[in-house]
């Protein structure tokens, strides 16, 4: 049968605003559960979203700056102040965050395995990766979020909310293990649980 889209992906992709891929995803994850979604702008806001100035008028309300942060544009979970989980209970979204760093995976194997299992489990995972490393471009160096959506194969198949990428991408194991490697722990690289909530105060 013709497949118009893959008809056993666990999500419906959504696409992001300039240097929204983490709270997009973060959609991804609160519609797939039916928890009332928020403006990706809103939830980026809580998680420390920073602009380039030029791009400050594609948003309502946003902080901006001419200096690239050390992971690049966009949110900045690895700063205490805009700790995911915070920003969650802040805005009473009934979700947990826990990371599973890329120092803690030894290769692109044991990144596979893990998502076999997650997948196994149903459970909800982003990854954090060097966004040129991963598609060989090196003007594009800063970190991406992507929804993992399932092992197909031996492949790792992904969603992506970048305006001007695949939604579903087959991607590589050890492709995206050197990726996340080159991101560095320092800048959250590595597999983010998403999980639920079930007491939000």
């Amino acid at each position: 049968m013709f497949e118009i889209v893959p008809t056993n992906s666990r999500y419906v992709p959504f696409t992001q605003q300039p240097a929204c891929c983490v709270p997009t995803c973060f959609q991804m994850i609160m519609y797939r559960h039916q928890i009332p979604l928020r403006p990706a702008e809103e939830i980026g806001f809580k998680l420390g979203l920073v602009v380039h100035p030029d791009r400050k008028n594609l948003f309502y309300n946003v902080r901006v700056s001419e200096q690239k942060p050390s992971a690049g544009y966009g949110t900045r979970i690895y700063d205490p102040e805009f700790e995911p989980n915070a920003a969650f209970k802040r805005m009473k979204i009934p979700l947990l965050f826990s990371k599973k760093s890329i120092t803690e995976i030894q290769s692109g194997e044991e990144l596979l395995n893990y998502l076999k299992n997650a997948e196994k489990n149903d459970r909800d995972i982003l990854l954090c990766f060097n966004h040129g490393a991963l598609i060989n471009d090196q003007s594009k160096d800063w970190g991406h979020v992507c929804v993992f959506d399932r092992v197909v194969g031996n492949k790792i198949r992904m969603i992506d909310p970048s305006p001007d990428q695949p939604k579903w991408k087959m991607v590589d194991p050890l492709e995206m293990y050197n990726s996340m490697q080159k991101h560095g722990e320092k800048r959250s690289a590595g597999c983010w649980e998403i999980s639920l909530n079930q007491i939000v105060e």
